[in-house]
């Protein structure tokens, strides 16, 4: 799902502010951004700028000063997740209702898009206020029945926190014994697109592994991603887009 999100952004049409929300530990920075990625700004940072008072559209003015910009694609910002995951059980309701609402008026005021890395969607806890406020919602699943039978718990937990499925889509990655077609329609979601198991430009993408921005480009990962981009920012507008996991 980092690797997918990550993909997502750097092929991204317009500018986007990625943002790591996995209470389990944000993977985002420490991976792509490793030694380049401080304490010191991150959603916890934010928070605590943004305290309860704040008008939103103060709150999402101040989701620049705690991101960080990507020297290879201006356009390209990520505010940082949590270091451990006690920190991520810390971030309150009212906190990710702030986040929802700062990321909305970001989108809507100032045209710039939002990609959200939403973590495992498997309980009550975590960014919900973020993925019930987002335009798309994509579950990553792997074809295989290991993985759609985790997917299928994540889906359940899904039309439970949004009421309906009209926003959630799937993304298959990798090879396995079944169609891509098959594993969403298992799923009961539309298939939004597939892309390959590219290891060498993940392990660029999620672990900090040297690769070239040509080498890059050129990689099947992100030649499928470039295809997916193109579909999904035709299909929205200045928008927040959110990336569930299942494995």
């Amino acid at each position: 799902m980092t690797t997918t999100t990550w993909a997502l952004a750097l092929s991204w049409p317009r500018p986007v502010t990625v943002v790591d929300c996995d209470i389990a530990g944000g993977d985002m920075g420490p991976g792509m951004l490793a030694g380049r990625v401080g304490t010191d700004r991150g959603l916890l940072s934010w928070s605590a700028a943004a305290r309860h008072d704040l008008p939103v559209a103060a709150s999402a003015a101040l989701l620049v000063e705690h991101a960080i910009q990507l020297p290879e694609r201006p356009g390209v910002s990520l505010i940082p997740g949590f270091g451990t995951a006690t920190q991520g059980q810390s971030f309150s309701g009212a906190a990710w209702e702030r986040m929802a609402g700062a990321l909305g008026q970001t989108a809507v005021r100032h045209g710039r898009d939002a990609l959200v890395d939403a973590g495992r969607l498997l309980t009550t806890r975590g960014c919900w206020p973020v993925v019930r406020a987002a335009d798309r919602v994509l579950l990553t699943v792997r074809p295989t029945v290991r993985s759609v039978h985790a997917a299928q718990e994540t889906v359940g937990r899904l039309r439970d926190e949004l009421g309906d499925l009209a926003t959630v889509s799937a993304i298959v990655v990798g090879r396995g014994p079944y169609p891509a077609g098959e594993v969403a329609s298992a799923l009961g979601l539309p298939l939004i697109g597939e892309l390959p198991d590219d290891r060498a430009t993940a392990a660029a993408l999620s672990d900090g592994e040297p690769m070239s921005l040509r080498a890059m480009r050129r990689s099947p990962l992100m030649r499928a991603t470039s295809s997916l981009v193109r579909e999904l920012a035709a299909t929205t507008g200045p928008s927040l887009s959110s990336t569930g996991w299942a494995s």
